[in-house]
């Protein structure tokens, strides 16, 4: 009976000692983001008379519970650190951006929403466009068309650290003919959505293939910003979390 039970103990104490630790692997969390959001710094922007955009932004994003949010003007990084310092010591997460349109086989209106990571500043997302050679004269115009190549413009953007998401590419039968080099070709699985219904096309086109299908604000006002939302799992309300989430394949 001596003999069983230190058997039995032998063996507690080898499960004890090979048993897997828990994961350290942070639990995924539901954030509601909006990641087109444009200011005074785009063209054609309505503002508000008196009213301090910056502040206003953020105060409205925690007003309507948005987690985290993207400042993604075209052809600048002008407002990016007025609307960071205002969203110091709140739990709104701003991630810088810039939104561009290039071309790609025979669409001349693909417009890609840049990420950046959060160390990023007004000064960082300028230098990615000077890297393009984008002129300062285009800033906030969104007909201006980048002349590198797609291909140049993904790689220059990797070289800086960040993540592509195109835009509103359902909108037009033009740019819908550019879908399946972007899937298929360059591995986008991410989409900024013009209509909720695309989803559909999307199914139908590519069955097997799963998609990250959002809708966001594309805010061109102070009323506008967060009036499309998606609500995302991610381990934390962050630029990596984004970047995981809009990886390509």
């Amino acid at each position: 009976m001596g003999a069983c039970n230190n058997k039995l103990k032998d063996s507690i104490e080898k499960e004890t000692i090979t048993s897997p630790k828990k994961s350290s692997k942070k639990r995924s969390k539901s954030f509601t983001i909006d990641l087109r959001i444009h200011t005074p710094a785009s063209i054609g922007y309505f503002g508000i008379e008196g009213v301090d955009t910056a502040p206003a932004m953020v105060s409205l994003a925690k007003v309507k519970g948005i987690d985290l949010i993207a400042v993604t003007d075209f052809y600048t990084g002008e407002y990016i650190d007025k609307i960071m310092d205002a969203a110091k010591d709140t739990p709104v997460t701003i991630i810088p951006g810039v939104d561009i349109r290039c071309s790609l086989n025979n669409c001349d209106d693909v417009v890609l929403t840049c990420l950046f990571p959060e160390t990023f500043g007004s000064t960082n997302v300028q230098d990615y466009l000077h890297a393009l050679d984008i002129p300062k004269s285009v800033v906030g115009n969104r007909k201006y068309l980048v002349r590198k190549s797609f291909d140049t413009i993904l790689q220059t953007l990797e070289d800086f650290g960040g993540v592509a998401l195109p835009s509103r590419m359902d909108k037009t039968p033009h740019r819908l003919s550019v879908l399946p080099a972007l899937i298929q070709d360059y591995g986008f699985r991410t989409f900024d959505l013009a209509y909720a219904d695309s989803t559909e096309y999307f199914k139908a086109k590519w069955p097997k293939i799963k998609f990250n299908l959002f809708s966001f604000s594309n805010a061109n006002s102070l009323a506008q910003l967060g009036s499309r939302t998606a609500k995302v799992k991610m381990s934390d309300a962050t630029f990596q979390g984004l970047a995981q989430l809009t990886s390509r394949v």
